[in-house]
């Protein structure tokens, strides 16, 4: 009787692991591997866990089995996101971006699938959880506009793919499925050169307008204005470097060091925007003497009456007063970004010149995002086209 059960167990147990799993070489890939015994004849027997084209992928799913995590039955989604994938985003990246991923990953994903295993996320499965995103509710409206939900499939897609890469996932479901079609309505990103005119003649005599002439000759974005500073600045030569932003983390504004290297540049003007940066350097000047004690010397070319740093929110209400003076339609402050791109491309002529004064990384992006129509420019270029074509008078 006990030889019989023994035997039964045995049968039932049919391999023993023994030591770490092990990470070789073989046949040009990557395998993990598990040395162990068969109980009932006390024979070694190697059992291939798992096998990866790159040493990186096979070494995360190692560290993951030795962790007693990797393609276990109850590990779901919810568990890996909140326990593994943002744990490991936090502080190697941006404030912004990571609050960004919580939202995603809490609002939207985890309520959906957060119950669903990780290793039952199929490409069906996240077709549902688009379509649901995409449907209506009880107010008639989508949960999400197209944007947003590209986003959050971004935001989600990367967390399978490093599931993969730490050998949770033999592969990341979310590439076989369609992210929704893009937002098409048109919106006004940028003026023409007729109201950009107007608006910086509605905002000639407020105390920030020079910061205003500046983003629309320059391009700079809202957070480089806000942190220039007179150092960076040389109106004899009528150029600036840009070497800092400030930005908002968590509402509260933040000086920070640029994203990228080919955001830090110099950035040349003409002798009319050295004028105006003059002009506004001397009333800060009466500013700084008129509230004594009060100010707050911070060094940078644009602040509040006492000194200190513009809330970029406060710099967005502001513009959208001046707006509203001019009469022109309404944009954001990257508009005014969109605006210098636009009126630059016509002007200048030279889109490498213009992708080194904004600060792109990608060409691509000066030429496909920050093109718009520029009335006056075009309506010359049509003359000129209609003069090509238009055969000459005959003589009298």
């Amino acid at each position: 009787m006990y030889a019989l059960r023994d035997r039964t167990i045995a049968q039932m147990v049919q391999w023993i692991a023994v030591g770490e799993p092990q990470l070789q070489r073989q046949r040009r890939k990557w395998v993990v591997r598990q040395a162990g015994y068969d109980p009932a004849t006390g024979k070694r027997r190697v059992k291939q866990l798992a096998t990866f084209e790159t040493k990186r992928a096979a070494t995360a799913h190692l560290k993951a089995v030795t962790a007693g995590r990797a393609g276990t039955d109850t590990e779901t989604l919810a568990d890996f996101l909140e326990s593994v994938w943002l744990p490991s985003k936090e502080g190697r990246v941006e404030v912004s971006t990571y609050d960004q991923y919580c939202w995603a990953v809490r609002r939207h994903v985890v309520p959906h699938l957060g119950a669903v295993r990780l290793r039952d996320v199929t490409p069906e499965v996240l077709d549902g959880w688009l379509r649901e995103l995409s449907l209506a509710g009880q107010t008639g409206k989508a949960r999400l506009g197209p944007t947003s939900t590209r986003l959050v499939r971004r935001i989600l897609s990367m967390a399978l793919e490093e599931a993969v890469q730490r050998g949770r996932l033999a592969r990341n479901p979310m590439r076989l499925t369609q992210p929704p079609r893009p937002d098409r309505t048109h919106k006004k990103l940028g003026w023409t050169l007729d109201e950009a005119r107007a608006f910086l003649a509605a905002s000639s005599g407020h105390r920030l307008y020079a910061a205003f002439h500046l983003c629309l000759v320059t391009g700079l974005r809202r957070g480089e204005i806000l942190a220039l500073r007179w150092a960076d600045v040389e109106l004899d030569q009528g150029q600036l470097e840009v070497v800092q932003q400030l930005t908002l983390e968590r509402g509260r504004p933040v000086l920070k060091q640029l994203k990228t290297e080919y955001s830090e540049r110099l950035v040349t003007f003409g002798p009319a925007t050295s004028a105006t940066l003059v002009e506004h350097r001397q009333h800060q000047r009466e500013e700084a003497d008129f509230v004594g004690g009060a100010w707050m010397e911070s060094g940078l070319v644009f602040t509040t009456n006492l000194g200190g740093w513009i809330d970029p929110n406060n710099f967005r209400r502001l513009m959208d007063s001046m707006i509203d003076k001019a009469g022109v339609p309404r944009i954001t402050p990257k508009g005014m970004r969109h605006t210098a791109q636009s009126v630059g491309r016509v002007v200048v002529g030279d889109d490498k010149v213009m992708q080194e004064r904004l600060g792109h990384s990608d060409i691509g992006i000066t030429l496909n995002t920050y093109t718009h129509t520029v009335s006056e420019q075009h309506r010359e270029a049509g003359r000129r086209l209609d003069d090509v074509f238009t055969p000459p008078a005959p003589p009298a």
